[in-house]
């Protein structure tokens, strides 16, 4: 056990660390502190061994560093602990998992497949290296550097995807796992019920002097909130009366803010934040025209679905499963990536002619 240092001007008459029993006394270095007390310990738990019955494991633990930092307990801490969950987790994953489903892109999707061997469903719902490609905030150097950062876990992935019963939001991502051997059946993925679904339309258009947008959504880059704004402008340009409800926070929502100041259209955009609320978000959609949505990258993006069974035509970017998921023109209407004159031309169609969007209600 750790010690201080015994020095001969300590006043040692016998070797510090030879215990000597003079007068029924021990004498040595540490024998108070802390040999004592641990050797006591011990007695105390042989006693209770003996003489008890406990549930509960009963663990005695030996500091070798107390003078010098306590450096022994925390490798003990850290030592333990991945003792702990390692032999939990392998316990859990043999004795009472019969398969295990794991969500691409997250990070180590691969590693129960590769690790533990046991019949896994591996559901890719995006890609990591095509929303970094679509990053607009990021350089190019960043994009490069932060994709050769990915690649060892998705080459991993690859790899335990081929092992694996694969799922995929999108006949595109079908098509990219094809090039590695990897087949792959495409799922639409929705978190609507039945009870969800809305059946008493409201009657469009909602207003007959001004057209009411909606998107629900993260606030970032990769949602092609450049192209809303950008949008947003457009419409003005037209002379185009429009409120847009925005639903959502990420790290644009500022930027979101001082635009909607810098270009006077705080009358025309509402910035709701995060809800939380299923019947709040419903509501707000049920009071819409029309939902925008100018995403650069997506995998099978739900609330498409979601915004459908509300009863209200879509206006999207051809982004993910939706090309071959719905058809443009009938379900739902595409505009070109980054292109808000397209956009507002489909809300200019809208307006002339919205009979042609009520049918998407029919999908």
């Amino acid at each position: 056990l750790d010690v201080v240092p015994a020095l001969e001007t300590d006043g040692w008459t016998t070797p510090p660390f030879s215990p000597v029993i003079r007068d029924g006394k021990l004498f040595g270095r540490g024998t108070i502190d802390d040999k004592g007390p641990v050797v006591s310990a011990l007695y105390a738990m042989k006693a209770i061994k003996d003489t008890c019955q406990i549930s509960k494991r009963v663990r005695l633990i030996i500091g070798l560093n107390e003078e010098r930092g306590w450096k022994c307990i925390d490798y003990y801490k850290l030592l333990f602990t991945h003792k702990l969950v390692n032999d939990y987790t392998l316990g859990l994953i043999k004795d009472k998992v019969d398969f295990i489903y794991c969500r691409v892109p997250d990070p180590f999707s691969w590693m129960p497949r590769l690790c533990f061997k046991k019949p896994t469903i591996m559901h890719f719902v995006g890609d990591t290296i095509d929303a970094t490609r679509h990053n607009e905030k990021w350089s190019k150097l960043k994009k490069t550097i932060m994709i050769a950062g990915y690649l060892p876990d998705y080459f991993l992935t690859l790899v335990a995807a081929r092992k694996s019963c694969v799922r995929v939001n999108g006949y595109h991502l079908v098509n990219k796992l094809q090039k590695w051997g990897i087949l792959a059946t495409p799922v639409i993925s929705s978190t609507i019920s039945i009870n969800d679904l809305n059946n008493n339309h409201t009657i469009l258009p909602i207003e007959k002097d001004i057209v009411h947008i909606c998107y629900v959504g993260y606030i970032r880059y990769a949602k092609g909130m450049k192209c809303l704004m950008r949008f947003c402008e457009e419409l003005k340009k037209r002379k185009i009366k429009f409120k847009f409800h925005i639903i959502g926070n990420g790290e644009m929502f500022r930027d979101l803010e001082l635009f909607s100041k810098t270009n006077n259209l705080e009358d025309n955009i509402v910035l709701y934040g995060r809800i939380d609320n299923r019947d709040v978000i419903n509501k707000i959609l049920r009071q819409s025209d029309l939902f925008f949505f100018p995403s650069l990258s997506e995998g099978s993006p739900r609330v498409i679905i979601e915004a459908m069974s509300q009863g209200i035509p879509v206006i999207s970017t051809p982004v993910g499963s939706l090309p071959t998921t719905f058809k443009d023109g009938v379900d739902i209407r595409f505009f070109d990536f980054n292109n808000e004159k397209e956009a507002a031309q489909l809300v200019d169609d809208y307006l002339s002619n919205p009979d042609s969007f009520i049918k998407q209600r029919e999908f």
